[in-house]
């Protein structure tokens, strides 16, 4: 069964959960690496150094945006409601808690059925299963995720890793129907892919370069700027973006430090 689960889905539970290297790092979610110990075969047979260190900085800025959206609703008095589209075995439910305790937080999971099946059978015995049990569980199909119940406050929808799982073309439908079904939910998204500088003679002549960001999901690359979201009912909120960079290895030889790849973490508001 955990040789069918996603990939990426395992990738990102051994990058959260695994701790490994010369250097101590605890891991970024305690339930992750609950489940590393309790369920080794989950453990993918690859996983590139590169993509690891990627989704561990991704997670990072996701739990920071989330961490600004709470403490806007707490500062407007609202409720918050969270809703995750592949979490995976993400628990943020559980990683959050001590920032988000004095709030009323509904907290949603819509994943893939058989993803999600795993995942409860997993914590339902286990010492986390208080918390999981208050989690509002949606399974269904990719090209069926939506918000099934929007509730009245605050609400955030988490997008990570979403991209990689249905491409660009996927991911804008999904955009498109959480815009009508929950008009005024704000929306965290992840885009996997490269920084592309262009120049062109008068640039040069100024020293500048004109970048934009290429897309690598779906079947090729695709640029994407503000109008694109603006055309889905977005505006950018706030905007990471973060460059490849190359493994960095001591004059021996030895891998020092892994390498990353491309990261771009946007936070998306309904547009008036």
């Amino acid at each position: 069964m955990e040789h069918r689960l996603p990939i990426a889905t395992r990738w990102t539970l051994y990058a959260l959960g695994a701790v490994e290297g010369q250097r101590v790092r605890r891991p970024r979610d305690p339930v992750a690496a609950w489940l590393l110990r309790r369920h080794p075969k989950l453990l993918p047979t690859f996983a590139a150094p590169s993509i690891l260190a990627m989704i561990r900085c991704r997670s990072a800025l996701v739990d920071r945006m989330l961490e600004d959206e709470m403490h806007l609703a707490r500062n407007r008095g609202k409720s918050l409601s969270v809703w995750t589209f592949g979490a995976g075995f993400d628990a943020r439910w559980y990683r959050l808690r001590p920032v988000q305790q004095d709030l009323t937080v509904t907290h949603g999971e819509v994943e893939d059925p058989e993803v999600l099946a795993f995942k409860h059978r997993a914590l339902s015995t286990s010492s986390f299963a208080g918390l999981w049990d208050t989690v509002v569980r949606v399974p269904a199909n990719e090209d069926r995720w939506t918000i099934p119940d929007p509730a009245a406050g605050h609400t955030v929808v988490v997008l990570e890793g979403v991209a990689s799982r249905v491409g660009l073309e996927g991911l804008k439908r999904m955009l498109m129907r959480i815009r009508q079904d929950a008009p005024h939910a704000r929306v965290v998204v992840d885009l996997p892919g490269i920084l592309h500088t262009t120049t062109t003679a008068q640039a040069v002549a100024v020293g500048v370069a004109r970048s934009r960001w290429m897309s690598a999901v779906g079947t090729g690359a695709s640029a994407l700027s503000a109008r694109d979201w603006v055309r889905l009912g977005f505006t950018v909120d706030d905007d990471q973006w973060y460059a490849a960079r190359p493994e960095l290895r001591a004059p021996s030889g030895v891998a020092m430090c892994a390498g990353m790849e491309a990261l771009r973490v946007l936070k998306l508001v309904p547009a008036p």
